[in-house]
């Protein structure tokens, strides 16, 4: 039966909550409560080069790549490390739905033009406050995503023998 008090969306905002759902911080989300994230996405473009944050960074945003490439490295005294690079369609720096964390790694926009939707920490516990069930299903995905980096982890170990890059770890997807 037809509903005339349903929400509509324009075509940009269905473009954008089909986007969310195939990220697997949203994708256990229904339309409508992806549809909650909408006004809380802020665009950013950043050059070559461009830091988006540092290692021990406080995690308040979420990032959101939709065009150009970022590396994700770790560094110390003597070098720097790539783990991993991130495409179109990417999701990062989800530690900040978790409170008071700082960043694991440094994130680095490798494009001229690496454009992204940022979504600060304070928009996604507002909407948690209002809706506990958001909270449970996007703390869910987080937990079954480190459960799987952890796992990938522990294999890269076992297979090196204990020694390892941690690039290793990022690129032995099967």
């Amino acid at each position: 039966m037809f509903n005339p008090f349903k929400k509509t969306y324009e075509v940009d905002e269905l473009k954008m909550l089909s986007f969310l759902g195939n990220l697997i911080l949203f994708s256990s989300l229904t339309k409508d409560e992806r549809a909650l994230f909408l006004p809380h996405l802020h665009k950013r473009t950043y050059a070559k080069d461009e830091i988006v944050f540092l290692r021990n960074d406080p995690a308040h945003a979420l990032y959101i790549l939709t065009d150009g490439e970022v590396a994700l490295t770790l560094d110390n005294e003597k070098s720097v490390e790539v783990i991993t690079h991130l495409d179109s369609g990417s999701i990062f720096g989800e530690t900040c739905i978790l409170k008071e964390k700082k960043r694991l790694a440094n994130a680095v926009s490798l494009s001229d033009n690496s454009t992204m939707y940022v979504l600060p920490q304070v928009s996604i516990y507002d909407i948690f406050a209002s809706n506990i069930k958001i909270k449970v299903k996007m703390l869910e995905a987080a937990a079954n995503l480190y459960h799987d980096v952890n796992g990938d982890i522990l294999k890269t170990y076992r297979e090196a023998e204990g020694f390892f890059y941690m690039s290793n770890v990022y690129h032995h997807k099967p």
